[in-house]
C-alpha cells in the first residue's frame, strides 16, 4: 500500500512539532481512477487538518517565545 509521508520544517530546517513526522497511508483497492481519486480525497481530510493544528500550534508557540523577550 503506497503511503505519503509528511515532514513540516521551518525556515531553519528544524522539524516543526512531534506530529509533524506523520504517515498516511493511500488505502486503494483496484488502483482504479475512483479509488485512487477518493484515496487522495482521504488523504487531504485526514492530513490538512493535523498541518494546519502544527504550524498553528508553532506560531504560537513562536508568539509565546517573543512576548517572553520583551
Amino acid at each position: 500500500m503506497p503511503t505519503i509521508e509528511l515532514t513540516l520544517r521551518d525556515d531553519q530546517g528544524h522539524i516543526i512539532d512531534r506530529r509533524s513526522l506523520k504517515r498516511y497511508p493511500l488505502d486503494w483497492k483496484s488502483r482504479s481512477f475512483h479509488d485512487i481519486e477518493g484515496a487522495v480525497e482521504n488523504f487531504k481530510r485526514n492530513a490538512l487538518p493535523d498541518i494546519e493544528a502544527d504550524l498553528l500550534e508553532a506560531a504560537q508557540a513562536a508568539l509565546i517565545q517573543d512576548k517572553k523577550k520583551i
